[in-house]
């Protein structure tokens, strides 16, 4: 009796498994001798060889960035400002950053390391848009010392301007903090 309840849940198993075959090949199309047609660009692409033995492919497609206008200096020093306050909320600097989404706490990180090494920053001058990053001057201070030269990269996502992934790791890794989204590639 104990096998029973086992040829059981086998027997559903499989049933299941027929249904969502079944289904699933029911949208395909198919020839009169009821196999699924094919065209030529699929089977050029699934022997993925030339005449000589080497194997061919077209490079693949790149993303263009989004063309965004370009941003104002108020509207990135707010941004910037907002991402290293504390009292924002982790979801909304999430959509400020760069690659935030690797690490929901390197936020949080970004704030600890902005309070403890006193880190301000102000946009003062905002470069022209190219292939979707915009580069702005700034005034930051590390610790009440100024950054000779500082500016903070920002790029193009979806339809708004983000803290650039390096700017946010190299504040984070100066107060000697992880993040998983500041590891090397490998």
């Amino acid at each position: 009796m104990k096998i029973r309840p086992l040829r059981v849940v086998a027997a559903v198993t499989m049933a299941a498994a027929a249904l969502t075959f079944t289904a699933c090949s029911s949208t395909e199309e198919t020839t009169t001798d009821g196999a699924a047609p094919t065209t030529g660009a699929a089977a050029e692409f699934e022997s993925g060889k030339s005449q000589d033995g080497r194997e061919e492919g077209k490079p693949p497609v790149t993303t263009p960035a989004p063309n965004l206008p370009k941003p104002t200096a108020e509207e990135l020093n707010d941004k910037i400002n907002r991402a290293l306050d504390g009292s924002v909320s982790e979801d909304e600097k999430l959509a400020w950053i760069e690659d935030a989404e690797q690490d929901p706490e390197l936020v949080d990180k970004l704030v600890e390391a902005a309070k403890k090494n006193e880190v301000t920053v102000k946009i003062t001058n905002v470069g022209e848009p190219a292939e979707g990053k915009v580069k702005a001057d700034a005034d930051v201070t590390i610790g009440g010392s100024p950054v000779d030269n500082a500016s903070v990269d920002f790029v193009a996502e979806g339809d708004q301007w983000k803290i650039a992934h390096d700017f946010a790791c190299n504040i984070v890794k100066s107060a000697q903090l992880d993040s998983a989204a500041c590891q090397p590639d490998a």
